[in-house]
């Protein structure tokens, strides 16, 4: 199986544009996410955004774009290094393999492909609870909140994903 290259890689202008906006929505995910009272509403606004960039861009634009991204979270996350790096890599593959098949501009799609990305990333991190000594107790309230988390993950996808595919099409 060959993986094609089914668009160019984007142009500065609309680099520097999807620059700007994702640390923006680094800084939201920062700033305001992060300090949110429930762990089920803390979403991670970036995934989506890397779904938005495999879209638009080369693979190895978007592969290079999600790899720097995801050591900036996990480097600032200060434990369970490449758990980021991992599930924005995954989710720029995934759309990668996938786009000939399936019509990304839908943001049906596009949710349901976030949401199963976000479910990927709580089984990973049910795992990693599992081994970690200082975790709390792995209940049915863990997975209620994963579950949460990734169905609000997949409903905020699209309008993260809107702006990319916007300046992408060249119509910003």
């Amino acid at each position: 199986m060959s993986i094609r290259v089914l668009k160019a890689d984007p142009g500065s202008g609309v680099t520097v544009r999807v620059a700007v906006y994702t640390i923006l929505v680094f800084l939201a995910q920062a700033v305001w996410i992060s300090r949110l009272p429930y762990q089920a509403i803390r979403v991670d606004l970036m995934l989506p955004l890397m779904l938005g960039v495999a879209m638009e861009w080369s693979l190895a634009a978007g592969l290079l774009w999600a790899l720097a991204w995801g050591f900036v979270f996990d480097a600032l996350s200060g434990k369970f290094w490449g758990f980021h790096v991992v599930s924005y890599i995954t989710a720029v593959c995934l759309v990668h393999i996938s786009i000939e098949k399936f019509e990304f501009q839908n943001p049906l799609y596009q949710m349901v492909v976030v949401g199963a990305c976000a479910m990927g990333q709580g089984v990973v991190l049910w795992l990693y609870l599992l081994v970690e000594p200082q975790a709390p107790t792995l209940d049915a309230a863990v997975w209620q909140s994963l579950l949460a988390r990734s169905f609000l993950m997949a409903v905020v996808s699209p309008l993260l994903i809107y702006p990319i595919g916007r300046w992408g099409s060249g119509s910003a």
